[in-house]
């Protein structure tokens, strides 16, 4: 099964244009470490090539720029916050600050 090599290309696939000629070689390395973790299976990834691939899938991840037509993660609450944001200074009932 080649589940790290099926990932690493279906977030390339998701980047679509998203993804320039100088993004080649980060995108050969995510094919080859997915290959490597692939052939060693769940249990046998050494330290080294786990702590690699994942540094390199966290870089590749941060190059693919997320749909700006995602709604916020809490949902309603969350957009109600960020369209209005709260003073941090308080009012207190007397008219203190």
């Amino acid at each position: 099964m080649k589940i790290h090599t099926n990932a690493v290309e279906a977030a390339i696939e998701a980047a679509g244009t998203d993804l320039d000629d100088t993004d080649q070689p980060l995108l050969e390395l995510a094919r080859t470490l997915a290959g490597q973790m692939d052939d060693a299976g769940p249990k046998e990834p050494g330290t080294r090539l786990a702590a690699t691939y994942l540094t390199t899938i966290r870089t590749l991840a941060a190059r693919i720029p997320a749909p700006s037509d995602k709604k916020p993660a809490g949902g309603a609450l969350a957009r109600l916050r960020a369209e209005h944001p709260v003073s941090r200074t308080v009012q207190h009932f007397d008219g203190r600050r």
